[in-house]
């Protein structure tokens, strides 16, 4: 069923109404898929056009939305990578997202118009895997200043090359994960993330990349959270 982002109670606006009418050619009587203020809801076409089309909702959508809420710190990556994350993580629920330049980061941040396209990925990827809730995409912080925000999660967990025992249950509902750029997490970043009550954990015996960790990281901690339970 195709789903849509409306404006406003009963209205979808903008580039939705357009897509909407002129490349999916609906009209009225079809049934969608409404996402609307982070709750889904099945409604029925009343109008349809260029600009505008108007819905009826007929009922709320179960959630799926995962009770466990984790914000993932990711250290910069370079190219299409960070696309990659946001696409990915989105799409297995995570509830924010802070890139970090790091010691180790060999990227630059691409200035707001990067920011823009990670959020886009981020709606784009809401709607195809049928979640209600667009994760944020936070402005990127350097790691002193992402470090305070870090110490506010329930748990701060961080996979590093370093050692640590794998993730383990129990796993709260609040949790902040560290991951690393291409080049790893320096020395320094570590201890001060042990100084704040963090934990470094392992994801195996072999090296992820940086694209890659995050979304295992993120897998496992909604798996022990007991978060990836079918909704009712």
């Amino acid at each position: 069923m195709h789903r849509f982002f409306a404006a406003s109670a009963g209205r979808i606006a903008g580039e939705e109404a357009r897509h909407l009418f002129r490349v999916l050619r609906l009209a009225p009587g079809d049934e969608i898929e409404v996402l609307l203020g982070g709750r889904r809801y099945l409604a029925r076409l009343i109008s349809a056009a260029k600009e505008e089309a108007l819905y009826e909702p007929l009922v709320e959508l179960p959630s799926r939305e995962p009770a466990c809420r984790v914000t993932l710190y990711q250290g910069l990556c370079k190219g299409e990578r960070m696309d990659f994350i946001a696409q990915k993580c989105t799409e297995m629920g995570i509830f924010r997202i802070v890139p970090v330049l790091m010691a180790r980061s060999e990227a630059k941040f691409e200035g707001a118009a990067k920011l823009e396209r990670l959020r886009r990925i981020a709606a784009e990827a809401v709607k195809q895997c049928g979640r209600s809730l667009v994760p944020e995409i936070a402005e990127p912080l350097p790691f002193s200043r992402a470090l305070s925000s870090m110490g506010v999660h329930k748990a701060l967990l961080m996979p590093y090359e370093g050692g640590g025992a794998p993730p383990a249950a129990p796993i709260p509902q609040d949790v902040g994960l560290l991951i690393g750029p291409e080049g790893g997490i320096a020395p320094e970043e570590a201890a001060a993330i042990g100084g704040i009550g963090g934990r470094a954990l392992t994801l195996g015996p072999r090296v992820l990349r940086a694209e890659t960790a995050g979304l295992v990281a993120l897998s496992l901690t909604l798996f022990l959270a007991g978060a990836l339970e079918a909704c009712p």
